[in-house]
């Protein structure tokens, strides 16, 4: 088995970059780290220590985003191409989202208010704002490049263990 899993190294870097992704968003989510994270409704630490309840859509992220990296994590301790492809599945949604969100208003420029608003904030850009075209900030920036680099690694580690499974045929079945 150990040779097997050497065979399908990117399965592992792919688990590793959904891990550290999911380990990356519970943080930004629950510790308060200035501009780098300030959100407008504060953090899952500030709501617990001021008494309020968790929102049902904060918990309902937090499991999206914990479940790509627990469908992977799984994909590649069992060599699983069924968990692969759900996990890749809700990975390409989640860029879908990222691009739609992030991407498209800064390349292309928008009219929506809170994306506008969002832009005047007080959050730590890596990319400049111009005009109406609206720069992600720093954690989201992040996110897209740990989302995008997970994906790749994991098209790459689907490819390794389909390429595993193909070569384990007999002749005859090839």
């Amino acid at each position: 088995m150990e040779t097997k899993r050497r065979e399908v190294f990117m399965m592992r870097r792919s688990a590793w970059l959904h891990v550290s992704l999911s380990a990356y968003l519970w943080l930004i989510a629950s510790i308060p780290l200035g501009n780098w994270n300030r959100q407008r409704g504060g953090t899952l630490l500030t709501a617990i220590l001021a008494g309020q309840p968790i929102d049902s859509g904060d918990i309902g992220m937090l499991v999206f985003v914990t479940l790509p990296a627990v469908l992977f994590w799984f994909a590649y301790r069992r060599l699983s191409l069924g968990a692969t492809i759900s996990a890749l599945i809700v990975d390409v949604v989640w860029l879908v989202l990222q691009i739609q969100s992030w991407w498209i208003p800064y390349i292309l420029g928008t009219r929506a208010k809170w994306q506008l608003e969002y832009a005047k904030g007080p959050t730590t850009k890596v990319l400049p704002s111009f005009g109406n075209h609206v720069a992600p900030d720093g954690m989201h920036f992040v996110i897209s490049l740990l989302l995008i680099a997970a994906l790749v690694t994991g098209i790459a580690g689907l490819r390794q263990l389909r390429i595993g499974r193909y070569d384990n045929l007999p002749s005859a079945a090839r």
